[in-house]
This record gives C-alpha cells, structure tokens and sequence, in this order.
C-alpha cells in the first residue's frame, strides 16, 4: 500500500468534485433532452433520468476520476478484483439476520425530531422528504412484471453500480489510500453517502448500510460485493412496492405503493422493548466476529513474482 499523502488526497478530492460537476450537468442535459420524447413526470420519464444520472454522473464521474488520479485505475475502483460465491453468500445471511434490526433503525429515525429552536429546519427536512416521496412513489410503482423487472434493473443495478462506485470506489479508496483514517475513511463515506440523499429522517438506518458496504470493499479489497449487496437491498424495496395484477385485485388498490407489504416492518416492534431487533443485533455481530473472515476474505491478485499486489 503507497504511503499516504494527503496533497495526493486533495487532487483527488478536487478533480472528483469537478469532474462530477461537469458530468452532472451533462446528465441533466442528456435526461432533459430524452424527457422531450416522453410525457413528462411519469414513472417511465423518472426512470429514465435515474438511469442517466447513475450511468454518467456516477459511474462516468468515478471511471474518468480513476483514471486521472491512479496508474492502475480499475484496481483503485476495486473492479479488477473477482466478487466469489462466498462473498455473495455472506452478503445474503447479512441482509437475512439483519433486517429486523436496520428496520428498527428505520422506525427510530423516523421518530426523531429536532429541538424547537431548529423547527424551521426540521420543516425544510420535511418538505425534502415529501418531494423525494413523490418522486420514490412514481418510480416505485407499477403492476406488471415489466415494471418489477425495470425497476430493478434501474433503481437495483443501476443505480447500485453507479453509486457503489462513485461513493465507495472513488471517494472511500481514495481516503483508505492517501490518509491514516483507516476504517474512519468507511464511516466518514458513509455519512456522505447518507446526507447527499437528502432523507433526514432515514439517515441513520442509510449510514449503517453505507458502512457495510464500505466495510465489503475494505475486506475484499473488490467493489462488486458491495454492488451486490446495494443491488439487493434497493431491489427489495423495489419488490415490496409492487402490486400485480392478483394483488390490485385483492382490494389494496387504494393504498399507496408498498403498503400493501413493506419490507421495512419485518421484525419492527412499535412500542415496547425491541426483542427481535436486540436479537438481530447480537446476532449481526456475531457473524461479523466469528463468520467475517470466512465470508468477506480479501481478494488477491497475484504477479509474475507471485506476489499479491494492492497498489493503487
């Protein structure tokens, strides 16, 4: 691992900053411009920019970042390393044992509120999340298998991909590699990760899930476990907001989308002491004691000189 600079780490910082400026822009351009061709604010035209803004603001942003700053950029983005069927697997038995207790999370952040004297900022947050609602509501919805299957595609994938990359393959390996902050460089992404959303009232519940994907890179040393796992958790929400036909059928019409099932209250315990979550808890952090090392082994690569190589 080079020695840490961190003028290194301000170049990197600022050619990030203003390269994803010029490419937000160009995204932006590129989806009004398709906008054109599609009737406006509906969940095709959503979805469309969520596309375009994952493919070029995110992975553009990270892949022409890469290459300006590293000798060896897909080693820096953690592309070249291989994602193994042991990595996906620890990926799978995290989300399972781990959902009741992200979605307590979830339930207690939405309950928070700031002091009186920041009310006037809590009502910005509130509107925020309102605007952001609506938007989620359009894209989530949809009742076909074709709508399931683009949602996942884009709100999955795509968006997984392109925010992996940009937030966990660009920013995060760029502070693991030119500072000393070590394993703070994951949280510290994380929180990024989490506020660039603009839901306050799911921050909390998105910093967890930022670290551990933070936390999959600097295991596997690979950036597709991380991709795996984001493309899993947005495709249950995905799922879970769906209706087919059968279901609109069953008198759930009149409900907004996910109400009808939502994977955010598996486990939830809505008054009293949260036994399944403090039970989901305990065992996520045994996992992460004694099945770590097993499941998110880092990847190597091996030279002519049969040594394992890491720079960045």
């Amino acid at each position: 691992m080079p020695t840490p600079d961190s003028g290194r780490l301000l170049r990197t910082l600022l050619i990030l900053a203003g390269v994803f400026f010029v490419m937000i822009i160009i995204a932006g351009s590129l989806g009004a411009w398709l906008s054109g061709f599609m009737e406006p604010a509906t969940r095709g035209c959503y979805l469309m920019q969520s596309a375009v803004q994952a493919l070029v603001a995110f992975v553009g942003t990270a892949v022409i970042t890469a290459r300006l700053t590293s000798g060896h950029p897909w080693k820096f983005l953690g592309m070249a390393c291989p994602c193994t069927v042991r990595h996906l697997i620890g990926v799978i038995i995290v989300f399972l044992i781990g959902f009741p207790f992200i979605n307590q999370i979830i339930y207690y952040n939405s309950l928070l509120h700031l002091p009186d004297c920041m009310a006037g900022i809590e009502l910005w947050m509130v509107e925020m999340e309102e605007v952001n609602a609506e938007v989620t509501r359009k894209v989530l919805s949809g009742s076909s298998v074709a709508d399931l299957i683009s949602g996942v595609l884009v709100v999955g994938v795509l968006t997984g991909l392109g925010e992996e990359l940009l937030f966990r393959g660009t920013l995060q390996q760029a502070m693991t590699r030119d500072t000393r902050l070590g394993v703070w460089s994951i949280w510290i992404t994380a929180a990024v990760f989490s506020a660039v959303h603009l839901q306050f009232f799911g921050f909390f519940p998105r910093l967890l899930l930022g670290a551990f994907f933070g936390y999959l890179i600097y295991f596997t040393r690979s950036i597709w476990p991380g991709v795996f796992a984001h493309a899993l958790n947005n495709s249950i929400v995905v799922a879970s907001a769906w209706r087919s036909p059968g279901m609109l059928a069953g008198n759930v019409t009149d409900t907004v989308a996910g109400e009808a099932f939502s994977a955010d209250t598996i486990g939830v315990s809505f008054d009293g002491i949260p036994w399944i979550a403090i039970a989901s808890m305990v065992a996520l952090a045994l996992f992460f004691r004694y099945g770590c090392r097993y499941f998110f082994s880092r990847s190597t690569h091996r030279s002519s000189g049969n040594k394992r190589v890491h720079e960045f």
